[in-house]
């Protein structure tokens, strides 16, 4: 039987290596979500290379493209989704809380919490026609509170943490329906986003130890999906990094 993976943000980065990683499979199908097709050459080659991959248009922050999004999924899932991996996020993140503007927190709380959130809401009916039933919240470290590092990320920490409630929260809701729902740390992964943050931290140890503690897209996609592969009903609620180890909340 077809598995069903349901990735959003898989244009580039850290979403595009898992759907990549993904499509080296068989007997899996994978709906890749961006915000504009026309725009997502590496996925459209990838499609027409594979067979394996549909492209779905979405952007989790918009609501009008939430509530677009059944009708597209009635086409290309029919049958249920068994794996939904949140993977669409903003990051915008060096500023305090003092100065980090009212745009700043808006936008990241509603790409990285409210987005997933109402994107699951689509989705359950549709994981509900499958018994694997796992959603991945892909998170960060930055999110822990146990393991709190003191740098300033306002705004990105603070949506990271909300969505790692969030899983928790669904982790109690559909635990009776033999839901799996974790919150994921891909790792410090060398993407566009990670070279912009790097240009913008005035901190050579700071830049040092992360560039230390880099890795690429695809070792991340890699590692995580060994992470989701190996879920059990035991893992629920829980908060894992890529390598498998669990962090704090």
């Amino acid at each position: 039987m077809t598995e069903v993976y349901f990735v959003t943000g898989a244009n580039r980065g850290i979403g595009y290596a898992v759907v990549e990683e993904l499509s080296k499979r068989s007997n899996v199908k994978i709906i890749a979500t961006v915000r504009s097709i026309e725009k997502a050459e590496n996925l459209i080659s990838l499609k027409n290379k594979t067979g394996n991959v549909e492209i779905v248009s979405l952007d989790v922050s918009s609501e009008e493209s939430v509530d677009a999004l059944d009708e597209q999924l009635q086409k290309v899932a029919p049958d249920g989704i068994d794996v939904y991996i949140s993977n669409a996020a903003h990051f915008d993140c060096l500023y305090t809380v003092k100065d980090a503007p009212r745009h700043i927190w808006i936008n990241h709380y509603k790409t990285n919490v409210l987005g997933p959130i109402l994107v699951y809401q689509v989705l359950y009916p549709y994981l509900v026609k499958k018994e694997t039933r796992k959603i991945i919240f892909i998170s960060s470290s930055g999110g822990s509170i146990g393991q709190y590092f003191p740098l300033s990320i306002s705004a990105y920490g603070q949506s990271k943490a909300a969505l790692n409630y969030t899983g928790k929260e669904l982790s109690s809701e559909l635990e009776a329906e033999n839901f799996i729902v974790i919150s994921l740390h891909p790792g410090v992964v060398a993407t566009d986003g990670a070279d912009d943050f790097k240009a913008k931290v005035n901190n050579p140890a700071l830049i040092e130890a992360f560039e230390q503690l880099s890795i690429t897209p695809a070792t991340s996609a890699i590692k995580q999906l060994e992470v989701i592969d190996g879920l059990t009903k035991e893992s629920t609620g829980k908060f894992f990094s890529y390598d498998g180890s669990e962090i704090p909340w």
